[in-house]
Order: C-alpha cells, then structure tokens, then sequence
C-alpha cells in the first residue's frame, strides 16, 4: 500500500524547503535582495527579517492565529 506524501513536509524528500512567514505563515516571502540572504520578505504582511519558518505544520497554526487577531494586530 503507497502512503500519501505529507505536502507540508516535502522538502524533506526533494531537499528545497518551503519558506513561511514567522509573522502571518504566508508563503508570499522573498529574499529582499537575492545577496543578502539573511533577510526575506514578506508580500503579504510586510514582514522584513532573518528568521524564516520552514515547517509547514508551525505555518498553519501562525496562519490560523493571524488571520484571527488581523484586525487587533498593529503594525
């Protein structure tokens, strides 16, 4: 029997991890410029840093209380 493939952790098979947002878990994010690459950003919420999530179940649950406290969030 062929188990599923766990999407949030594919990374772990193909070696290229997906990049989330610590602040939204949006996976809008982007280097800010491509040679520094200690710093992402992200398109969706504004977020500008060097940590980045990489573990998409930890995403869900950022993305889950973000969009809850959205409104009450100041920037």
């Amino acid at each position: 029997m062929v188990k599923p493939i766990d999407v949030q952790n594919v990374g772990i098979l193909t070696g290229d991890y997906m990049k989330f947002c610590p602040k939204c878990g949006s996976s809008n994010i982007e280097w800010v410029i491509p040679q520094t690459w200690s710093k992402w950003e992200c398109r969706e919420c504004g977020y500008i840093g060097v940590f980045i999530v990489e573990d998409g179940k930890i995403a869900d649950e950022i993305r889950k209380e973000y969009l809850k406290n959205k409104d009450k969030i100041e920037d």
